[in-house]
């Protein structure tokens, strides 16, 4: 017999065993029932949020660029945070 005809005949035989199992499980199942799936625990509660984003109070420092390095520094700082150079403070 050819290879090729081997392994079609392979092929059949393993579909008809795995028909004849699904086709007896099935009527196993019929009769004595499946078997209990193991429990599951709960998912836990979603969080509810700290505070709801429109009343949460947000805190914007001005900033100004340093001449020196070009770090930015809060406008009311009297010098660099990073070379200590003296802040120039831009008139508004």
């Amino acid at each position: 017999m050819g290879f090729l005809l081997k392994i079609i005949l392979f092929g059949v035989a393993v579909y008809a065993a795995w028909k004849t199992f699904s086709r007896w499980k099935g009527l196993w199942d019929k009769f004595v029932g499946k078997p209990d799936e193991p429990a599951r625990p709960a998912p836990p509660p979603p969080r509810p949020p700290a505070e709801p984003l429109a009343t949460r109070k947000v805190a914007i420092q001005e900033t100004v660029q340093c001449a020196g390095c070009g770090a930015y520094n809060p406008a009311d700082a009297e010098k660099c945070g990073q070379c200590g150079r003296p802040q120039s403070h831009p008139q508004s």
